[in-house]
Formats: structure tokens, sequence, C-alpha cells
């Protein structure tokens, strides 16, 4: 029974995986930033002068 803990030869391919998916997370949360952003923009409640009488 052979059992490698360590391999070298699968090194760059660990790395490439885990760079691909840190760059899927920053992605995705520049996503959600961007939709965030624009519903807080667009989807504001509108001020009318005579906010009295709306109590």
């Amino acid at each position: 029974m052979d059992i490698q803990f360590f391999g070298v030869q699968q090194l760059g391919t660990a790395l490439w995986l885990m760079l691909l998916g840190m760059v899927g997370i920053f992605v995705v949360m520049g996503v959600i930033l961007l939709a965030i952003s624009l519903l807080n923009k667009y989807a504001k409640d509108k001020k009318t002068e005579n906010s009295d009488t709306n109590k």
C-alpha cells in the first residue's frame, strides 16, 4: 500500500484550481455589489414636498 501525502506533480493543477476559485469568488462578489448598487439607485422612495400628509 503506497500512500502519497503530497504529490509535487499535482501542485500546478492545484494552484490553478485555487486561482480559478478565488477569481470566481471575486466575480460573484462584484456582481452582487453591482446589483445592490443598481437597486439602491433606481428603487429609492420618491420624496414629496408634503411629507407631513403621509404620516
